[in-house]
């Protein structure tokens, strides 16, 4: 039986590092989809393949956990974890797994690059989503893929991007404590249109999430007075979207992104970096609201607007500048299985 599998990115419009503290945040699926198929092979080894990042390993699994037959090159370790959670993984028929991430990247500069647009929560949902499927067991639920893609990332992540890659469309995220995080659809206002840009560089999550955290450490008070400020923001930014109102959300897109440069002038991680300045001053030129989307300092922002024609005056200006312009709509699917003989 052969299995194919994928998941959506996404885009985080509302709640970058607030959601860590319990604040609600609102997560947009996009179409870059992750793709993992399932294909049985024979002898006892499974072969894990990524054609993106041209690597291959092999792994077996005994008594439960899944051991590399030699050292897996470090983009592919992480897929040992994910078969921990599969019950009676030990049973399942040896396959060749192959992972496609390539919507993911941007050939910028002649070289290819992340975009941030969730890649590895996309690769981890439609991975848990193939294995369940390969072992007839239900689609995997929320809390299950947020623990699985936690262990993977070390214990760090809301798993915002989970939840849109595992749910697609438009939704309410919130962490509960001692509860299984929240994930609730809504949909955008209807006058609203959008662009996703290129800041021109990658950036790292883990580095900017530490540098925050280093500081929440120094200064506690100050850190819980800026997260109580985004958590207010994004709070009402979503009453705004729930109540259909596009002018309220925009100004909440507008003041998040403004406190997000606060966060980071306060903390010392470049949030608010040269090139989202940069295209910030292009979109108020424009007479639209830019952010940057995520944990900042590179990677993707986005450009809401009711007047599309102002978007495209955006698009064309970022494009003069260097600043590539991403073709991306919402992804109302989420996880995504079919199994074939």
């Amino acid at each position: 039986m052969r299995i194919q599998a994928s998941a959506p990115g996404k885009l985080v419009l509302l709640g970058e590092y607030a959601v860590l503290e319990g604040a609600p945040a609102l997560v947009l699926a996009v179409d870059r989809r992750a793709h993992v198929t399932l294909t049985p092979t024979r002898g006892g080894a499974w072969e894990i393949v990524s054609p993106t990042l041209a690597l291959e390993a092999r792994l077996r699994i005994r008594n439960g956990h899944a051991e590399w037959i030699d050292a897996a090159p470090a983009p592919l370790a992480w897929i040992a974890t994910l078969f921990g959670p599969i019950a009676g993984a030990g049973d399942l028929p040896p396959c060749r797994v192959e992972l496609d991430s390539g919507a993911f990247h941007l050939d910028h500069s002649g070289a290819p690059v992340k975009l941030g647009l969730g890649s590895s929560a996309a690769l981890t949902v439609a991975l848990l989503g193939a294995l369940h499927a390969l072992a007839q067991r239900p689609a995997p639920a929320l809390d299950e893929c947020v623990r699985a893609h936690r262990e993977v990332q070390h214990g760090r992540g809301s798993g915002i991007d989970i939840a849109a890659s595992l749910a697609g469309g438009l939704s309410r995220f919130q962490l509960v404590a001692g509860h299984t995080p929240c994930c609730d659809p809504l949909t955008l206002p209807t006058p609203l249109h959008w662009r996703c840009v290129f800041s021109g560089k990658p950036a790292s999550t883990e580095a900017m999430l530490a540098t925050v955290a280093a500081w929440r450490t120094r200064d506690p008070a100050e850190c819980a007075r800026r997260m109580h400020e985004l958590a207010t923001i994004s709070s009402r930014g979503i009453d705004a979207v729930a109540n259909h109102d596009a002018a309220a959300f925009l100004s909440s897109l507008h003041d998040y992104a403004q406190s997000l440069t606060g966060l980071g002038e306060a903390s010392g991680a470049d949030i608010a970096s040269r090139d989202h300045r940069a295209l910030a001053a292009i979109a108020a030129d424009c007479g639209v609201v830019y952010k940057s989307c995520g944990a900042g300092g590179g990677d993707v922002g986005v450009t809401f607007s009711v007047d599309d024609v102002r978007l495209r005056e955006f698009g064309s200006l970022a494009m003069c500048a260097g600043y590539p312009v991403i073709g991306l709509e919402a992804d109302p699917m989420g996880l995504d299985v079919a199994a074939s003989i």
